[in-house]
């Protein structure tokens, strides 16, 4: 996976912490994901399908969830409820939506997303491809962004033969 397949996500995300949080979100190094299981981060899940196939997700820690969503929803809230959960979809929804505008040439559809607690280590239905993770700072904690995107040719081929087959 390169730069060019990740940067739409992380203009997302700036965009998204600019604008609707009124803060900064500063890029940490990007590596390979850990998919550690025990992991007690709460996780933004979506699918996109299409030209560019794969799994977008947010890892935020618990304070970190709290935070992002209480200033987006302009409520403090002190725990993770139902709402917090609901927001953290929005948010994977936002930057995956967000995104897919910025593939050129690309026709890309996005799923509806899923918030889950614990390791991303059972979504691994993209054969040969790398789930890399970018971390980010901001004023109201520590996050992630995990990117697990097909070849993009690999994909378009896929779709190509799916529309001649009928």
């Amino acid at each position: 996976m390169d730069a060019i397949a990740i940067n739409p996500f992380i203009e997302s995300i700036y965009e998204i912490f600019e604008n609707m949080l009124g803060c900064q979100a500063q890029l940490g190094k990007p590596s390979r994901a850990d998919l550690s299981p025990h992991s007690p981060d709460y996780i933004g899940v979506i699918g996109l399908t299409g030209t560019a196939q794969g799994i977008v997700a947010l890892r935020l820690p618990e304070k970190t969830a709290i935070a992002v969503i209480s200033r987006m929803a302009g409520f403090d809230f002190t725990k993770v409820d139902n709402s917090v959960i609901d927001g953290i979809g929005e948010l994977v929804n936002m930057t995956a939506g967000s995104a897919k505008g910025k593939f050129h040439g690309h026709s890309i559809s996005v799923s509806l997303p899923t918030v889950a607690q614990g390791g991303l280590c059972k979504l691994s239905n993209v054969k040969d491809s790398v789930w890399m993770e970018i971390p980010f700072e901001s004023d109201l904690g520590a996050f992630s962004l995990i990117v697990n995107l097909k070849n993009s040719v690999e994909a378009r081929q896929e779709v190509a033969n799916e529309s001649a087959r009928g």
